[in-house]
């Protein structure tokens, strides 16, 4: 099944806002996730959703911190995952 950016975009929005930050405001696509309080357990959690979302598995070894700090940055990260 085919996933497009905006779909991983969508998904991991919600999954974070209301799975992992557990807040009630809207979470902004750019939005700096650890100055929202999201901290290592939370990256391992929205990466345990993506790969049961989206079949896919990353190891640890690929995720840099700097480069998944944002919804945005996370959604292409996956995106080119996939496509590898």
């Amino acid at each position: 099944m085919a996933h497009d950016l905006s779909t991983i975009t969508k998904a991991l929005k919600e999954h974070i806002q209301n799975e992992v930050l557990l807040r009630d405001t809207p979470l902004s696509t750019d939005e700096d996730l650890f100055a929202a309080g999201f901290d290592s357990m939370s990256l391992t959690r929205v990466m345990v959703f993506v790969e049961e979302q989206f079949g896919i598995q990353i190891p640890d070894s690929e995720l840099v911190i700097d480069e998944l700090s944002t919804v945005d940055k996370i959604a292409k990260f996956v995106h080119g995952y996939r496509s590898k």
